[in-house]
């Protein structure tokens, strides 16, 4: 009986951070690609603290179409929507360039924003620290539930990945977790 009420609880504390399985991505990121990134996202949440991720297949969308625009331009510029979000509701944004879809993959732009966490120091966000850090604490953000990828290969052969996140996070004044 004890193993199984531990078996039990070791499953549900796996499960709380880990969404099994993608049915559709909603965008041009394969599935593996999609679990992969996931699952580097809910680590870095693990970490600090905060509930795990869900993949939204409407956020990917969202992020392909602006993957895909970002896309049409040969250099694959990159910036981010003036004001993402849908019916109502505001998105955090994440944007990443690999110069070559065949050298970067999805989950490359993950480690990348995770990155920032080097220069951040936890206190509440600011004029000063959120340029440095936004993509960082956007991942950890503690009111974010879901998270949309659409990824996109440019004309000159670079990968665009672009992420949204359902709430927006990187509230200035406040603390991500």
């Amino acid at each position: 009986m004890k193993f199984i009420l531990l078996s039990f609880l070791l499953i549900s504390i796996h499960s709380s951070y880990a969404q099994e399985s993608i049915l559709v991505t909603g965008s041009k990121i394969s599935k593996p690609d999609a679990i992969a990134l996931l699952a580097h996202h809910n680590k870095v949440r693990k970490d600090v603290g905060t509930q795990p991720l869900i993949w939204s297949s409407k956020l990917s969308a969202y992020a392909q179409e602006w993957a895909d625009h970002l896309a049409k331009d040969y250099n694959c510029n990159m910036a981010h929507r003036k004001a993402p979000g849908q019916d109502g509701r505001t998105y955090g944004e994440n944007i990443f360039w690999g110069s070559s879809a065949a050298e970067f993959k999805p989950v490359d732009a993950s480690e990348d924003w995770y990155s920032e966490i080097k220069q951040y120091k936890y206190r509440e966000l600011t004029e000063n620290n959120w340029d440095a850090t936004g993509h960082y604490t956007q991942m950890i953000w503690k009111d974010t539930k879901e998270i949309g990828v659409g990824i996109s290969i440019c004309q000159n052969g670079a990968l665009i990945v672009v992420a949204n996140y359902y709430p927006a996070g990187n509230y200035l004044h406040q603390f991500p977790y």
